[in-house]
């Protein structure tokens, strides 16, 4: 009787589960609903090792889930991070909500993922230990403007796609999926700048563009994309193979990898060129809304890490300011000892 009771539940968790994922696929970019389904595959392969029933999971369960993963080695050698299994726990909570929606079926009342603090410190208490997830915050990786060159210097797949590609990621500070899902009537050439429609939210936004991003953009739409296409898609493939078709993510990540070996510049990967435009807008001074607005984050807190960037500048400029201030004093100090030495 155990093991058909056990047969049903695993029936029932893998229904529910790839119901969530087929509806995530529809709202969500791919490498999103990639990294949800590993995440969800992890869990529910402890649930199945643990004994646990998925879906009448308690809080207790995650805890000692988040403490088994945070000990175990991976194949490095090292132990799980805590941002990891902080985005697997997103993965998890957004699961159970989905399963909320429908009670009556799933049997799930509540969501069993603690939030902020309460799970810090119930790992604390299950661990006996401290809090298992308590990670400092990063600065983003920003390039240098040698990295970036040296990097376009060896693009040389095609002579102007790949580089208005980096030129709207670094200045426009769009995501590699809204730089590649781009269509034709998105480029408002008199207005300079472009309609996105962001990858994560689904919603649209107005990206400003700088004159070489807009120049490059033109050359590669007057030099290279074919005109006779069945679709609007900007960027598209220009090979034998596939040609015309529209230009997509993986065959992107080939492009830059291959142009990051032959340059010497590990640091470069697509979303290193949009943190580098947005540390250098709140470098500029651009308020943190309109930064907001740029960059298409849907909570403000995910843009205030580049106010710290600006920060850092004024510390910067006011040690500066401090030595030339200094320095005045001293030269001052000095004609005034002079003056009185010639009298």
């Amino acid at each position: 009787m155990k093991d058909t009771n056990n047969k049903q539940h695993t029936f029932d968790t893998s229904f529910w589960f790839e119901r969530f994922v087929e509806d995530l696929s529809t709202v969500r970019p791919y490498n999103t609903v990639r990294a949800y389904r590993q995440d969800l595959v992890r869990w529910l392969a402890f649930c199945n090792d643990a004994g646990i029933n998925a879906l009448t999971a308690r809080p207790t369960d995650i805890i000692q889930c988040v403490r088994t993963e945070r000990e175990r080695p991976t194949c490095r050698g090292e132990t799980v991070g805590a941002r990891t299994l902080v985005r697997r726990l997103s993965a998890l909570r957004q699961w159970y909500e989905f399963l909320m929606l429908e009670p009556e079926q799933t049997g799930v009342q509540r969501n069993p993922v603690p939030i902020g603090g309460t799970l810090r410190t119930a790992a604390g208490i299950v661990s006996g230990q401290p809090a298992l997830l308590r990670y400092d915050r990063s600065r983003p990786q920003t390039l240098s403007p040698d990295e970036i060159d040296r990097f376009v210097s060896q693009l040389t797949a095609t002579k102007h796609r790949d580089r208005a590609i980096v030129w709207l990621l670094k200045d426009g500070g769009v995501r590699i999926g809204e730089a590649l899902s781009l269509q034709m009537p998105d480029i408002h050439w008199a207005g300079r700048r472009v309609t996105v429609h962001a990858s994560k939210s689904r919603n649209s936004r107005i990206v400003p563009l700088s004159d070489e991003a807009l120049t490059a953009l033109s050359n590669y739409i007057r030099i290279e994309r074919p005109t006779s296409l069945t679709h609007d898609y900007v960027f598209v493939c220009l090979g034998r193979r596939n040609f015309g078709q529209p230009f997509r993510y993986r065959a992107w990540v080939y492009v830059c990898e291959e142009a990051r070996k032959r340059a010497g510049v590990p640091r470069v990967h697509a979303h290193a060129f949009r943190h580098t435009c947005a540390t250098n807008l709140a470098e500029a001074g651009m308020p943190m809304d309109a930064l907001q607005r740029q960059l298409g984050h849907r909570h403000i807190e995910t843009t205030l890490i580049y106010n710290e960037v600006r920060d850092t500048r004024l510390q910067r400029e006011y040690r500066q300011a401090m030595a030339d201030t200094s320095k005045a004093k001293s030269t001052e100090d000095a004609d005034k000892d002079s003056k009185g030495g010639t009298k």
